[in-house]
């Protein structure tokens, strides 16, 4: 089932989006923030992995992402920066989790890297890292019940594409739905994977999942393309510039009426 934005009962309930990394929820839903915040629901983006990577060495493949970005040793300061200026633009609000990428994550008893190369990024996550899903879900938790609003509406990525950070974080979340009976969990398309995963969208209508789509004004798409620019280091990840970038997000926006959000169908009993 899809429909537009009404002016129902979860409007005033606090929005919590969160990012693996932070350029996942700017490129996503980007125009989703924006248009909350002319609504008067300001947004929070949390991003997972936000930390600086750990002392020491990296591996070779993580130097070879740090020389494409240009961000050098400082590459978590840096991303925290773009997006501070991303989220300025869209009016959200900001929160940096302290775990590192996984690309700098180790085997906390071998010390190897976690996830050398690029075909390591995109599978499940290295069983070295349970416990990292128990902290972060833990962490969640804490984060989530001691906050201000009574009720939540946590924003997911679907994980499209298997990345290991998108992975961690929907497994830390579906871990505690049920001890935050106060929060709904809605899941966003992980743009631009979702144009190569698009098929995983019609399996979740067939395994009762509903759709809600948020239309875009013209004014929320021009700032998403400038929210996601803000992330000038991930630009090359995977487009030619900045150019193709915005067409990329205009032609998706343009064919989905908006930003899709999903949620499981609860049954009545």
């Amino acid at each position: 089932m899809e429909s537009g934005v009404s002016n129902g009962p979860h409007d005033s309930m606090t929005w919590v989006y969160l990012s693996p990394h932070s350029d996942d929820v700017a490129f996503s839903c980007g125009g989703l923030l924006w248009e909350q915040a002319q609504a008067g629901q300001a947004a929070q983006v949390w991003t997972i992995c936000a930390g600086d990577p750990p002392p020491g060495p990296i591996s070779p493949f993580a130097q070879a992402l740090q020389d494409r970005w240009g961000v050098g040793k400082s590459s978590g300061e840096r991303r925290r920066q773009e997006d501070l200026v991303s989220c300025n633009l869209l009016g959200a609000v900001p929160r940096h989790l302290p775990i590192p990428d996984c690309i700098y994550r180790r085997d906390p008893d071998r010390g190897d890297f976690l996830y050398p190369s690029e075909e390591s990024l995109f599978g499940p996550l290295h069983p070295a890292e349970d416990g990292l899903v128990e902290q972060l879900a833990g962490l969640l938790e804490q984060t989530i019940s001691t906050g201000t609003a009574r009720e939540v509406n946590l924003v997911c990525p679907l994980t499209l594409g298997g990345h290991v950070d998108h992975r961690l974080t929907r497994a830390a979340i579906e871990r505690i739905q049920s001890h935050c009976p106060a929060v709904r969990v809605w899941y966003y398309a992980d743009f631009p994977y979702v144009l190569d995963d698009s098929a995983v969208l019609v399996q979740l209508a067939q395994k009762r999942w509903e759709a809600q789509v948020f239309p875009i004004s013209a004014p929320g798409l021009q700032t998403w393309q400038r929210s996601m620019a803000a992330h000038a280091s991930q630009v090359s990840t995977f487009w030619s510039g900045i150019p193709e970038m915005q067409a990329s997000i205009q032609a998706y926006c343009e064919e989905t009426g908006g930003v899709r959000l999903w949620r499981k169908i609860v049954a009545l009993r």
